[in-house]
């Protein structure tokens, strides 16, 4: 009789990544550490991004202020930002064609194809619509790329309160 191979045991997965340490004055972890964090010579810097606690209530459900005007490059981090949070990827997004450098209709991210729509005109030249993977939909303010640093980090701080 041909017996079956045995499967091998799996190894012991490795111990998770420890949360962000908390703020010792308030007890919670940073808002957006990627802000923050300085970025290792070979490492890719994460995306500036800061959601709201309760998504879907108000007009904005975060804000987003890119390094660059470059979809090509802000997009995967952006892509790879939102998973972390929301536990879904960017399918589409929907943005005013103005203040980015480039069109693309779509773009290759570590987690997929993020497909982009562009608008000559919109009503709010300064926000961008995410369509995620689980049928979600983010309404982002985006903060340009040159903005005052510290307006910048005012806007990001009031998004996630």
């Amino acid at each position: 009789m041909n017996a079956l191979p045995r499967p091998q045991p799996h190894a012991t997965p490795s111990p998770a990544t420890p949360a962000d340490p908390a703020d010792p004055a308030t007890g919670r972890a940073p808002v957006h550490p990627s802000v923050d964090a300085s970025p290792t010579e070979t490492s890719t810097p994460p995306s500036r991004l800061a959601l709201s606690r309760r998504l879907g209530v108000e007009a904005s459900d975060g804000v987003w202020w890119p390094r660059t005007a470059d979809l090509r490059t802000e997009v995967p981090l952006l892509d790879v930002a939102i998973q972390e949070r929301v536990h879904a990827r960017i399918a589409r997004i929907g943005y005013e064609r103005g203040p980015w450098d480039d069109a693309p209709g779509r773009i290759q991210t570590s987690l997929g194809i993020t497909h982009l729509g562009w608008f000559e005109h919109s009503r709010y030249p300064d926000h961008v619509i995410l369509s995620l993977s689980n049928y979600q939909r983010l309404v982002l303010m985006v903060l340009p790329p040159g903005a005052d640093e510290d307006a910048a980090l005012a806007r990001l701080d009031a998004a996630s309160a």
